[in-house]
């Protein structure tokens, strides 16, 4: 993991820290939500704010730009291409739409996938663990197995944090029928930055994350901010869910009010005496 200058102290990392959060809050929630702003400006918007906050942190730190691309460049390869591997599962698990081909696919692949996932890489799953990293090896606790083991959870607990409140920026996100969504988002971000922890390479949550958007897109899943007919629907579906769930409850409803009829009716057959037998 690229070093700080010794200037750099865990205050400044912690306030560097809280910047990182509010940031990557503020730019999905103030341009998605509260603008309005469409998908492919967005990405430049958040594109622009990101390297403009990523140059900010490392002149700050004093941490080299050239340390965090070349070091270990071949492990951060290999664990950005294992990270990729394990989310794939998750991604087909998402249901399959029609998406472009020819020159719009292309487009979007370098687009939304490299411009995109590059620049969601690492405003959430590099800045936020190097961040607190560096504010606790200015604490000493990354001296030991130990401690490095915790000061490790401890950067990918806050890695996680941001990653939420990002999320929690779009609109579609903060419905309760999206915390699927969130939970995936949370998993594939949490990988890459574990990724970028454990190789100390800014490639590996650079490539996880570029092939990630490649498979949404393969997949015809639209990225935030998602566009009003994909939000119709995905409405359409919640709307689909809660009538088959009332359906299947009114079902079950039907079939225990039959069941009572017919132990009713058993129960007063028994009571009823053989007809030979009245008086």
């Amino acid at each position: 993991m690229p070093v700080a200058d010794p200037s750099f102290g865990w205050q400044e990392a912690a306030a560097a820290f809280a910047i990182i959060s509010v940031v990557a809050f503020l730019v999905s929630w103030v341009v998605t939500d509260l603008g309005r702003v469409s998908r492919t400006p967005y990405v430049a918007i958040l594109a622009v704010t990101t390297f403009a906050l990523a140059g900010g942190y490392l002149a700050w730190s004093g941490t080299s730009v050239v340390d965090l691309v070349t070091d270990e460049w071949a492990w951060g390869l290999l664990g950005g291409v294992v990270a990729a591997v394990l989310l794939t599962p998750l991604v087909r698990r998402l249901p399959a739409r029609p998406h472009p081909g020819g020159a719009p696919l292309v487009g979007r692949f370098l687009w939304e996938g490299v411009v995109y996932g590059t620049a969601e890489a690492i405003l959430l799953a590099t800045l936020p663990v190097l961040a607190i990293w560096q504010a606790t090896d200015a604490l000493g606790w990354t001296d030991t197995g130990r401690a490095r083991a915790l000061s490790g959870a401890l950067a990918v607990a806050g890695a996680l944090f941001v990653i939420a409140v990002h999320h929690l920026g779009y609109r579609e996100f903060r419905q309760r029928a999206s915390r699927k969504m969130l939970a995936g988002a949370l998993a594939g971000c949490g990988i890459q930055a574990l990724a970028f922890l454990l190789t100390g390479n800014v490639l590996a949550p650079v490539v996880a994350h570029i092939v990630l958007h490649w498979q949404l897109t393969l997949r015809g899943n639209e990225m935030p901010p998602v566009s009003k007919p994909q939000r119709k629907d995905r409405r359409a579906r919640r709307a689909q869910d809660r009538f088959a769930s009332v359906d299947r409850s009114g079902y079950i409803e039907r079939l225990r009010s039959s069941s009572s009829t017919r132990l009713e009716v058993s129960r007063g057959s028994e009571e009823m005496p053989p007809a030979g037998r009245r008086s």
